[in-house]
């Protein structure tokens, strides 16, 4: 018996000296909570096969994105391929995460955004401050409202104060009924479906194509479509 307490014991410091040993990346998210779930589960399997440890933060949009691109964090995600131009600290992680559908949410069935973005000119429209894709995209619209919350924006198009909320679809839906928002509903098409990346720092340049490397492993045995699918059917 005495024995086998002290294999326990060896064990237990065995698998503590493991963890030890795996450095921890800290990413900030500002993602929506389906897209954070997917996130959050993702990036914890991809970097334990990695050698890695997640502690993923949460901060507003903008300056989630600042502190990644500084350096006050390991990195940041999930956002759109591309935005190295713009933070040039940052580092995308050369492997999908997820794909979603920007859309635009309205209490008027019969607006039609068939032209995409160019739809939106004579509309109010209002969307969460730091989403890159709406700041690029929508700017034309008769007039923009940006906001800390997409509750607040939901908020303001049920009391007819915009015309549109820009939102990601499942998110939005998902949120929209537990506000008991019915009169409010996705417009379609989808005014752009879009990959969505992890970035890194660019001190943790060496660690991208290994975290890529262990995602698609994981879209290769069934982990990535086994994860996804608790995410979707919380």
């Amino acid at each position: 018996m005495q024995g086998f307490r002290l294999f326990g014991v060896i064990l237990f410091f065995v698998a503590l000296c493991a963890t030890a040993e795996q450095p921890t990346l800290v990413i900030s998210t500002n993602n929506t909570p389906l897209d954070r779930k997917a996130l959050e589960l993702l990036s914890r399997e991809a970097f334990h096969r990695a050698g890695l440890q997640l502690k993923l933060v949460s901060n507003p949009s903008e300056r989630s994105l600042f502190m990644a691109n500084q350096g006050e964090v390991d990195g940041e995600g999930l956002r759109v391929a591309g935005l190295g131009t713009q933070y040039p600290n940052l580092i995308q992680v050369p492997e999908r995460f997820i794909g979603i559908s920007f859309v635009a949410f309205s209490k008027d069935a019969m607006i039609n955004l068939d032209q995409s973005w160019d739809s939106l000119k004579p509309y109010r429209v209002a969307f969460i401050t730091g989403w890159k894709m709406f700041e690029a995209n929508a700017s034309g619209a008769r007039s923009v409202t940006k906001v800390d919350k997409p509750e607040q924006m939901f908020r303001m198009l049920d009391g007819g104060r915009v015309d549109l909320a820009l939102y990601t679809r499942a998110d939005g839906i998902s949120l929209l009924r537990s506000l008991a928002l019915s009169s409010i509903a996705p417009i379609s098409p989808s005014l752009k479906d879009v990959d969505m990346y992890l970035y890194l720092n660019k001190k943790h340049e060496a660690l991208a194509p290994r975290i890529a490397k262990t995602l698609r492993e994981m879209k290769g045995d069934g982990t990535y479509n086994k994860i996804m699918f608790e995410v979707m059917t919380e």
